[in-house]
């Protein structure tokens, strides 16, 4: 027993010595999130011949060496963890958009709700079928139509204004994914250059897991480590990082009208303009199929608020208000494919496919238009018609005190809801109809206003229901007054199965009401119900890999005590070796 043996115990020692290391780490770190745990991985060190026998060589051991500090983590558990929370960042942002707008809504917080409103306009409108040429039950009627148009103005700019919050969200959220990837990026480089020289970096790897594990809640994406230890991020068959080299996530304008924003992949460190041409950037996300769990694409909190915020406000038009153009039509694009007109009506129709038909917050506001448009057009062309032709319909009804119009003929041909700043009839007694492309020319949310005339002292007079056919002793080629044919027409028409919500299937006013809070309500339900499935999901995920990678205290103290009594017996050996020598050395003199 020499050098020989003295170097055996110390390798014993130093192995000991490491296992004691890196036990305490463990229990330093044992309340870290996302702190994998560590043990030591040892081997023989090298062997040494000593002789022959029939069966073999004999050897000695010359001691142990310390091969690996190895890092307790499970690949597939992550990927089940992240695969999990990415699905459950997008239902989060979907059942809070829902619950919004039920709180919009009204229908469960308090008794100015939309169906309250919609009530008191139906009975209103009873009321004056009994009474038409009643002063109180006219006045009765503005004042709910009044309520009437200032909920839904309400509704409206809270659901502009919710849009307009999930864009700062969005914002937000690429600010993070930029982030992050630049820390994975600085700690890939950081673990390569550690393990470079041999050493181990295993803390720096859970650094960069929980960036992994962060991100997988914003967006959905693979990665893939590489032979220098560092991974390439691929997002939507996209790379974010490959090589060092970060394709920053930018953003661009969705259309001219608003501010809202979408994330692209561009070098432009500012926000492109909406017309910028495809050539100069990518889409991060390109909505081909509807968004849900049968097709497996309901992943990612950023996802979750672009399907739930759209591209821009929807009304009742839907998909409708911005057909597919023509470039074939040279009378409306004599450019063709060119025209800019063209190009602006392409955009405008890719946008509302976009906004509507997956979009959460565009289909409420396309569905509670589609009624309060029903609503308004119902009223007012009944009580201010207009012929085919769009002239003034000179049959139409006649008010409770008409004013002599420009014939001679006592007549009002005033209507109750008016736009804001677009005359229902123009100069020639022409109506100024809607137009798809026209915002301020529609009878839409926003837009919508009592008309000013009607809202004067005496404006209920205005108001005409009264047939022309009527008793001629109030007047030549006037109607009777209390004649209600006009307004039992307008409640017949109110329960006309009209009104389609962004389907085939058309309804009443009142049932198109109480079909949409149902499938507002349905739907928010379902999105809370996924929400607590993968919140369960996510947590039985982690506690499945935090058995893998958590830190028992019981179980490093155990290991402690093992490597205690290893380092002890190690340093007794040299402590032996050490009286030995020193006892040769003293009988050599």
């Amino acid at each position: 027993m020499g050098f020989t043996g003295m170097n055996t115990a110390v390798s014993g020692l130093n192995a000991a010595q490491a296992g004691l290391y890196v036990t305490g780490h463990n229990m330093a770190n044992s309340s870290v999130a996302g702190y994998s745990r560590q043990r030591p991985v040892t081997t023989d060190f090298t062997y040494q011949n000593i002789g022959e026998s029939p069966i073999g060589k004999k050897q000695k051991g010359l001691g142990v060496m310390l091969k690996a500090l190895q890092q307790i983590r499970d690949r597939f558990l992550d990927a089940s963890y992240r695969a999990e929370n990415c699905r459950l960042g997008f239902y989060e942002i979907k059942a809070v958009t829902g619950q919004e707008i039920e709180s919009i809504m009204g229908e469960t917080q308090s008794q100015y709700n939309f169906q309250q409103v919609l009530d008191d306009v139906w009975n209103s409108l009873n009321e004056l079928a009994s009474h038409p040429e009643g002063v109180e039950t006219r006045t009765n009627f503005l004042a709910h139509c009044t309520t009437f148009i200032t909920k839904a103005e309400d509704v409206y700019a809270r659901l502009f204004a919710h849009q307009h919050n999930l864009d700062d969200q969005i914002r937000a959220a690429t600010a993070k994914i930029n982030s992050l990837v630049s820390e994975i990026d600085t700690l890939n480089r950081k673990i390569s250059s550690v393990e470079y020289t041999g050493d181990h970096a295993n803390d720096y790897r859970d650094q960069r897991a929980a960036c992994l594990d962060e991100l997988s809640k914003i967006i959905n994406y693979e990665f893939k480590e590489k032979d220098d230890s560092g991974i390439m991020l691929v997002c939507e068959g996209k790379e974010l990082l490959n090589n060092g080299f970060i394709h920053k996530v930018g953003l661009k304008y969705t259309n001219v009208e608003y501010s809202f924003i979408e994330p692209v992949f561009t070098d432009d460190p500012g926000i492109l303009p909406a017309d910028t041409p495809l050539s100069e950037y990518e889409p991060l996300f390109v909505f081909t199929d509807t968004v849900n769990a049968e097709n497996d694409n309901d992943t990612g909190s950023l996802k979750g608020m672009l399907i739930s915020r759209g591209t821009r406000p929807a009304n009742y038009l839907g998909t409708a208000a911005y057909e597919q153009p023509d470039p074939t039509d040279l009378v409306t694009f004599p450019l063709g494919v060119n025209d800019p007109l063209y190009a602006s009506r392409l955009r405008r129709y890719n946008n509302d496919v976009y906004s509507v038909n997956n979009c959460f917050v565009p289909q409420v506001m396309n569905m509670i238009d589609a009624i309060v448009h029903r609503v308004v057009t119902l009223i007012n062309d009944s009580i201010a018609p207009a012929l085919p032709n769009g002239a003034q319909d000179p049959s139409g009804p006649y008010p409770l005190n008409p004013n002599d119009d420009a014939a001679g003929i006592q007549r009002s041909y005033t209507e109750v809801f008016s736009r804001k700043f677009i005359n229902r009839w123009d100069a020639a007694n022409t109506l100024n109809p809607e137009q798809p492309y026209e915002y301020y020319t529609q009878y839409t949310m926003g837009n919508l206003q009592i008309n000013p005339d009607v809202m004067l002292n005496g404006g209920y007079n205005l108001l005409a229901f009264s047939p022309a056919q009527g008793d001629a002793s109030i007047g030549a080629g006037f109607g009777d007054r209390g004649d209600n044919r006009l307004l039992l027409d307008i409640i017949s028409k109110w329960n006309e199965r009209i009104v389609r919500l962004n389907s085939a299937e058309s309804y009443s006013v009142n049932d198109a009401y109480k079909r949409f809070i149902a499938s507002i309500g349905d739907e928010t339900s379902e999105d809370l119900s996924f929400v607590q499935e993968q919140n369960l999901l996510v947590r039985q995920s982690d506690d499945r890999r935090n058995q893998i990678m958590g830190v028992s205290l019981d179980e490093e103290m155990k290991n402690m005590m093992i490597y205690q009594h290893a380092y002890s017996a190690a340093a007794r050996m040299l402590n032996v070796m050490d009286s030995m020598m020193q006892e040769v050395i003293r009988i050599a003199g």
